[in-house]
Protein backbone atom coordinates (compact mmCIF):
# COMPACT_ATOMS: atom_id res chain seq x y z
CA UNK A 1 0.00 0.00 0.00
CA UNK A 2 1.02 3.62 -0.52
CA UNK A 3 0.99 5.49 2.79
CA UNK A 4 1.28 9.22 3.44
CA UNK A 5 2.16 10.62 6.87
CA UNK A 6 1.86 14.36 7.54
CA UNK A 7 3.66 15.97 10.46
CA UNK A 8 5.36 19.28 11.23
CA UNK A 9 8.83 17.84 11.62
CA UNK A 10 10.77 14.70 10.83
CA UNK A 11 12.86 14.57 13.98
CA UNK A 12 13.14 13.12 17.44
CA UNK A 13 11.27 14.99 20.12
CA UNK A 14 8.15 14.32 22.14
CA UNK A 15 5.60 11.52 22.04
CA UNK A 16 4.10 12.41 18.66
CA UNK A 17 7.51 12.39 16.97
CA UNK A 18 8.30 9.00 18.51
CA UNK A 19 4.91 7.75 17.31
CA UNK A 20 5.59 8.99 13.78
CA UNK A 21 8.88 7.07 13.64
CA UNK A 22 7.14 3.90 14.82
CA UNK A 23 4.47 4.31 12.13
CA UNK A 24 7.16 4.64 9.48
CA UNK A 25 9.02 1.62 10.80
CA UNK A 26 5.83 -0.44 11.00
CA UNK A 27 4.53 0.37 7.53
CA UNK A 28 7.94 -0.23 5.96
CA UNK A 29 8.25 -3.58 7.76
CA UNK A 30 4.84 -4.53 6.33
CA UNK A 31 6.14 -3.85 2.81
CA UNK A 32 4.36 -0.54 2.25
CA UNK A 33 5.65 2.60 0.52
CA UNK A 34 5.80 5.53 2.93
CA UNK A 35 5.99 9.24 2.07
CA UNK A 36 6.34 11.80 4.85
CA UNK A 37 5.06 15.35 4.21
CA UNK A 38 6.79 17.83 6.51
CA UNK A 39 8.56 21.19 6.62
CA UNK A 40 11.43 20.46 9.02
CA UNK A 41 13.78 17.50 8.49
CA UNK A 42 16.57 16.02 10.59
CA UNK A 43 18.58 14.70 7.64
CA UNK A 44 20.82 12.26 9.56
CA UNK A 45 17.72 10.76 11.17
CA UNK A 46 15.83 10.61 7.88
CA UNK A 47 18.76 8.72 6.32
CA UNK A 48 18.11 5.87 8.76
CA UNK A 49 14.63 5.28 7.26
CA UNK A 50 13.80 4.05 3.78
CA UNK A 51 10.90 6.41 3.21
CA UNK A 52 10.35 9.26 0.79
CA UNK A 53 10.21 12.81 2.14
CA UNK A 54 8.32 15.70 0.60
CA UNK A 55 9.57 18.81 2.34
CA UNK A 56 7.40 21.90 2.04
CA UNK A 57 9.54 25.02 1.96
CA UNK A 58 8.51 27.55 4.60
CA UNK A 59 10.02 31.07 4.84
CA UNK A 60 11.91 32.05 8.03
CA UNK A 61 8.93 32.89 10.22
CA UNK A 62 8.57 32.55 14.02
CA UNK A 63 7.98 28.92 15.04
CA UNK A 64 4.19 28.83 15.34
CA UNK A 65 3.67 30.85 12.17
CA UNK A 66 5.78 28.31 10.28
CA UNK A 67 3.42 25.61 11.49
CA UNK A 68 0.29 27.53 10.49
CA UNK A 69 1.67 28.18 7.00
CA UNK A 70 2.56 24.49 6.72
CA UNK A 71 -1.01 23.52 7.64
CA UNK A 72 -2.39 25.90 5.04
CA UNK A 73 -0.08 24.67 2.29
CA UNK A 74 -0.84 21.03 3.08
CA UNK A 75 -4.57 21.70 2.99
CA UNK A 76 -4.29 23.38 -0.41
CA UNK A 77 -1.69 21.20 -2.16
CA UNK A 78 -1.94 17.68 -0.69
CA UNK A 79 -3.78 15.10 -2.81
CA UNK A 80 -4.87 12.08 -0.80
CA UNK A 81 -5.91 10.31 -3.99
CA UNK A 82 -2.21 9.60 -4.60
CA UNK A 83 -2.20 7.26 -1.59
CA UNK A 84 -4.15 4.30 -0.25
CA UNK A 85 -4.10 5.70 3.28
CA UNK A 86 -3.09 9.18 4.41
CA UNK A 87 -2.63 10.05 8.07
CA UNK A 88 -1.81 13.33 9.76
CA UNK A 89 -0.26 13.82 13.18
CA UNK A 90 -0.86 17.57 13.04
CA UNK A 91 -3.99 19.69 12.54
CA UNK A 92 -4.42 19.43 8.76
CA UNK A 93 -7.80 18.68 7.18
CA UNK A 94 -6.74 17.18 3.84
CA UNK A 95 -6.06 13.54 4.81
CA UNK A 96 -8.02 10.32 5.35
CA UNK A 97 -7.28 9.87 9.05
CA UNK A 98 -6.69 12.47 11.77
CA UNK A 99 -4.45 11.09 14.52
CA UNK A 100 -5.66 12.77 17.68
CA UNK A 101 -3.02 12.99 20.36
CA UNK A 102 -5.00 15.42 22.48
CA UNK A 103 -7.88 17.88 22.30
CA UNK A 104 -6.69 21.48 22.50
CA UNK A 105 -9.59 22.96 24.51
CA UNK A 106 -8.82 20.39 27.21
CA UNK A 107 -5.17 21.49 27.31
CA UNK A 108 -6.31 25.10 27.70
CA UNK A 109 -8.60 24.13 30.60
CA UNK A 110 -5.91 22.27 32.51
CA UNK A 111 -2.84 24.39 31.81
CA UNK A 112 -4.01 27.85 32.72
CA UNK A 113 -2.53 30.59 30.56
CA UNK A 114 -2.55 34.31 31.31
CA UNK A 115 -0.65 35.56 28.25
CA UNK A 116 -2.64 37.34 25.52
CA UNK A 117 -0.12 35.95 23.04
CA UNK A 118 -0.92 32.37 24.12
CA UNK A 119 -4.66 33.09 24.10
CA UNK A 120 -4.41 34.22 20.47
CA UNK A 121 -2.52 31.09 19.41
CA UNK A 122 -4.93 28.85 21.34
CA UNK A 123 -7.76 30.32 19.27
CA UNK A 124 -5.92 29.47 16.04
CA UNK A 125 -5.13 25.93 17.19
CA UNK A 126 -8.75 25.29 18.15
CA UNK A 127 -10.00 26.65 14.81
CA UNK A 128 -7.61 24.34 12.93
CA UNK A 129 -8.66 21.41 15.08
CA UNK A 130 -12.36 22.07 14.48
CA UNK A 131 -11.81 22.24 10.74
CA UNK A 132 -9.87 18.97 10.86
CA UNK A 133 -12.54 17.08 12.81
CA UNK A 134 -15.24 18.38 10.45
CA UNK A 135 -13.47 17.62 7.16
CA UNK A 136 -11.55 14.40 7.78
CA UNK A 137 -13.48 11.13 7.16
CA UNK A 138 -12.06 9.25 10.15
CA UNK A 139 -10.56 10.26 13.50
CA UNK A 140 -8.18 7.97 15.36
CA UNK A 141 -8.18 8.77 19.08
CA UNK A 142 -5.30 7.57 21.24
CA UNK A 143 -7.59 6.75 24.18
CA UNK A 144 -11.23 6.42 25.12
CA UNK A 145 -10.91 9.62 27.13
CA UNK A 146 -9.75 11.51 24.04
CA UNK A 147 -12.66 10.11 22.04
CA UNK A 148 -15.13 11.41 24.64
CA UNK A 149 -13.44 14.82 24.67
CA UNK A 150 -13.64 15.12 20.87
CA UNK A 151 -17.38 14.44 21.03
CA UNK A 152 -17.89 16.86 23.94
CA UNK A 153 -15.86 19.76 22.53
CA UNK A 154 -16.68 19.43 18.83
CA UNK A 155 -19.98 17.50 18.65
CA UNK A 156 -18.44 14.90 16.33
CA UNK A 157 -20.50 11.78 15.56
CA UNK A 158 -19.29 8.84 17.65
CA UNK A 159 -19.15 6.50 14.63
CA UNK A 160 -16.54 8.77 13.03
CA UNK A 161 -14.04 8.01 15.83
CA UNK A 162 -11.93 4.87 16.23
CA UNK A 163 -9.89 4.32 19.42
CA UNK A 164 -6.43 2.87 18.75
CA UNK A 165 -3.83 3.17 21.48
CA UNK A 166 -0.38 4.08 20.12
CA UNK A 167 2.23 1.29 20.00
CA UNK A 168 5.67 0.83 21.49
CA UNK A 169 8.72 -0.78 19.91
CA UNK A 170 9.16 -4.11 21.68
CA UNK A 171 12.48 -4.56 19.85
CA UNK A 172 13.85 -1.70 21.96
CA UNK A 173 11.78 -1.90 25.14
CA UNK A 174 12.28 -5.02 27.23
CA UNK A 175 13.74 -5.80 30.70
CA UNK A 176 17.49 -5.22 30.79
CA UNK A 177 19.82 -7.92 32.10
CA UNK A 178 21.55 -7.57 35.47
CA UNK A 179 24.84 -6.45 33.92
CA UNK A 180 23.17 -3.63 31.97
CA UNK A 181 21.18 -2.52 35.03
CA UNK A 182 24.39 -2.39 37.10
CA UNK A 183 26.11 -0.32 34.40
CA UNK A 184 23.24 2.18 34.18
CA UNK A 185 23.05 2.48 37.96
CA UNK A 186 26.77 3.21 38.05
CA UNK A 187 26.55 5.69 35.15
CA UNK A 188 23.81 7.74 36.81
CA UNK A 189 24.88 7.11 40.40
CA UNK A 190 21.62 5.41 41.35
CA UNK A 191 21.82 4.23 44.94
CA UNK A 192 20.29 0.94 46.06
CA UNK A 193 19.62 2.61 49.42
CA UNK A 194 17.17 5.05 47.83
CA UNK A 195 13.84 4.66 46.08
CA UNK A 196 14.53 6.13 42.64
CA UNK A 197 11.83 7.45 40.32
CA UNK A 198 12.19 8.53 36.69
CA UNK A 199 10.30 11.33 34.91
CA UNK A 200 10.81 11.36 31.12
CA UNK A 201 9.60 14.79 29.99
CA UNK A 202 9.99 17.11 27.03
CA UNK A 203 7.06 19.30 28.09
CA UNK A 204 7.51 20.01 31.78
CA UNK A 205 4.43 22.18 32.31
CA UNK A 206 1.94 19.61 31.02
CA UNK A 207 3.83 16.72 32.65
CA UNK A 208 3.32 18.19 36.13
CA UNK A 209 7.00 18.88 36.83
CA UNK A 210 6.30 21.81 39.16
CA UNK A 211 4.04 19.66 41.35
CA UNK A 212 6.63 16.89 41.32
CA UNK A 213 9.41 19.25 42.41
CA UNK A 214 7.27 20.51 45.27
CA UNK A 215 6.52 16.91 46.27
CA UNK A 216 10.20 15.95 46.35
CA UNK A 217 11.01 19.01 48.42
CA UNK A 218 8.88 17.31 51.12
CA UNK A 219 10.71 13.95 50.83
CA UNK A 220 13.86 12.82 52.62
CA UNK A 221 16.84 13.10 50.19
CA UNK A 222 18.47 10.11 51.92
CA UNK A 223 15.58 7.84 50.95
CA UNK A 224 13.98 9.24 47.78
CA UNK A 225 15.33 10.68 44.55
CA UNK A 226 13.92 11.78 41.19
CA UNK A 227 15.76 11.53 37.87
CA UNK A 228 14.49 13.71 35.01
CA UNK A 229 15.31 12.83 31.40
CA UNK A 230 14.43 15.11 28.49
CA UNK A 231 14.23 18.89 28.61
CA UNK A 232 16.46 20.81 30.99
CA UNK A 233 15.30 21.68 34.48
CA UNK A 234 14.91 25.11 36.07
CA UNK A 235 17.88 26.27 38.15
CA UNK A 236 16.26 25.92 41.56
CA UNK A 237 15.39 22.28 42.26
CA UNK A 238 15.30 20.14 45.43
CA UNK A 239 18.49 18.34 46.46
CA UNK A 240 16.97 14.95 45.65
CA UNK A 241 16.15 15.83 42.01
CA UNK A 242 18.73 15.31 39.25
CA UNK A 243 18.71 16.00 35.51
CA UNK A 244 20.29 13.17 33.49
CA UNK A 245 20.03 14.73 30.05
CA UNK A 246 18.12 13.95 26.87
CA UNK A 247 18.42 10.19 26.38
CA UNK A 248 17.53 8.63 23.03
CA UNK A 249 17.25 5.10 24.45
CA UNK A 250 15.41 5.09 27.77
CA UNK A 251 14.85 1.33 27.89
CA UNK A 252 17.81 0.43 30.15
CA UNK A 253 17.09 3.47 32.35
CA UNK A 254 13.53 2.25 32.93
CA UNK A 255 14.95 -1.09 34.06
CA UNK A 256 17.43 0.58 36.41
CA UNK A 257 14.93 2.66 38.42
CA UNK A 258 12.24 1.57 40.85
CA UNK A 259 9.30 3.47 39.34
CA UNK A 260 8.49 5.69 36.38
CA UNK A 261 6.29 8.65 37.26
CA UNK A 262 4.12 10.76 34.96
CA UNK A 263 1.88 13.11 36.99
CA UNK A 264 0.55 14.96 33.94
CA UNK A 265 -2.20 17.56 33.98
CA UNK A 266 -3.27 16.21 30.59
CA UNK A 267 -1.81 13.49 28.39
CA UNK A 268 -3.55 11.94 25.39
CA UNK A 269 -1.80 8.63 26.00
CA UNK A 270 1.67 8.83 27.55
CA UNK A 271 3.98 6.39 25.76
CA UNK A 272 6.37 6.32 28.71
CA UNK A 273 3.77 4.32 30.69
CA UNK A 274 3.72 1.19 28.45
CA UNK A 275 7.43 1.61 27.68
CA UNK A 276 8.26 1.41 31.38
CA UNK A 277 5.92 -1.53 31.98
CA UNK A 278 7.34 -3.41 28.99
CA UNK A 279 10.75 -3.00 30.66
CA UNK A 280 9.36 -4.47 33.88
CA UNK A 281 9.18 -1.23 35.88
CA UNK A 282 5.93 -0.16 37.61
CA UNK A 283 4.43 3.28 37.06
CA UNK A 284 2.77 6.14 38.92
CA UNK A 285 0.48 8.37 36.91
CA UNK A 286 -2.76 10.34 37.01
CA UNK A 287 -6.26 9.76 35.73
CA UNK A 288 -5.55 12.50 33.16
CA UNK A 289 -3.15 10.20 31.28
CA UNK A 290 -4.79 8.10 28.56
CA UNK A 291 -2.61 5.05 29.22
CA UNK A 292 -4.12 4.85 32.73
CA UNK A 293 -7.16 3.24 31.07
CA UNK A 294 -5.06 0.11 30.52
CA UNK A 295 -3.51 -0.21 33.98
CA UNK A 296 -4.27 -2.81 36.62
CA UNK A 297 -3.20 -2.73 40.27
CA UNK A 298 -0.21 -4.89 39.33
CA UNK A 299 1.05 -2.25 36.92
CA UNK A 300 1.33 0.63 39.36
CA UNK A 301 -0.61 3.46 40.95
CA UNK A 302 -3.13 5.92 39.52
CA UNK A 303 -3.13 9.12 41.58
CA UNK A 304 -6.41 10.83 42.46
CA UNK A 305 -4.76 14.14 41.52
CA UNK A 306 -1.28 15.54 40.94
CA UNK A 307 -1.09 17.85 43.92
CA UNK A 308 2.33 17.82 45.68
CA UNK A 309 0.91 16.44 48.94
CA UNK A 310 -0.82 13.56 47.12
CA UNK A 311 2.35 12.70 45.22
CA UNK A 312 4.59 12.92 48.30
CA UNK A 313 2.28 10.82 50.49
CA UNK A 314 2.00 8.17 47.76
CA UNK A 315 5.77 7.94 47.29
CA UNK A 316 6.38 7.60 51.05
CA UNK A 317 4.24 4.44 51.04
CA UNK A 318 5.92 2.78 48.06
CA UNK A 319 7.67 -0.56 48.17
CA UNK A 320 10.78 -1.27 46.12
CA UNK A 321 9.26 -4.56 45.00
CA UNK A 322 6.16 -4.39 42.84
CA UNK A 323 6.24 -7.28 40.34
CA UNK A 324 4.96 -6.32 36.89
CA UNK A 325 3.23 -8.84 34.62
CA UNK A 326 5.26 -9.51 31.46
CA UNK A 327 4.38 -8.52 27.88
CA UNK A 328 2.26 -5.45 28.57
CA UNK A 329 2.40 -4.45 24.88
CA UNK A 330 1.30 -7.81 23.53
CA UNK A 331 -1.56 -8.12 26.02
CA UNK A 332 -2.97 -4.73 24.99
CA UNK A 333 -2.27 -4.81 21.21
CA UNK A 334 0.44 -2.18 21.57
CA UNK A 335 3.06 -3.79 19.35
CA UNK A 336 3.91 -1.93 16.15
CA UNK A 337 2.82 -4.80 13.89
CA UNK A 338 -0.55 -5.09 15.67
CA UNK A 339 -1.07 -1.33 15.40
CA UNK A 340 -0.28 -1.23 11.69
CA UNK A 341 -2.68 -4.13 11.08
CA UNK A 342 -5.40 -2.26 12.99
CA UNK A 343 -4.87 0.88 10.88
CA UNK A 344 -5.00 -1.11 7.64
CA UNK A 345 -8.26 -2.70 8.80
CA UNK A 346 -9.77 0.80 8.52
CA UNK A 347 -9.07 0.88 4.76
CA UNK A 348 -12.53 -0.35 3.59
CA UNK A 349 -14.18 2.51 5.49
CA UNK A 350 -11.85 5.02 3.83
CA UNK A 351 -12.32 3.71 0.30
CA UNK A 352 -15.90 2.40 0.10
CA UNK A 353 -16.76 0.67 -3.17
Amino acid sequence: MKIAIIHNQFSRGGGMEAYMLLLIKGFLAAGDEVTVHTYEVDRPLAAQFGCAIRQITIPPLPGRWKKYLFLYRCNTTFHKEEYDISLSLTRTSCQDIAICGGVHPEVVKRVRRTSLFRWFHDKIEIACEKKMFTAVPLIMAHSRTIAREIITNYQVAEEKIKVLYPPIDIDNFFPADDQTVAAIRAQFNISAAKLTLLLPSCGHKCKGLQQLLLAFSQLDPDHFELLVAGSKLPRKIPANVRYIGYITNLAPVYSAVDYTILPSHYEAFGLVIPESLQCGTPVITTKEVGAAELLSEQDGIILDNNQPETIANTIRQLSKTLPVMANFAGRHRLTVSQHIADIKALYPALRPK
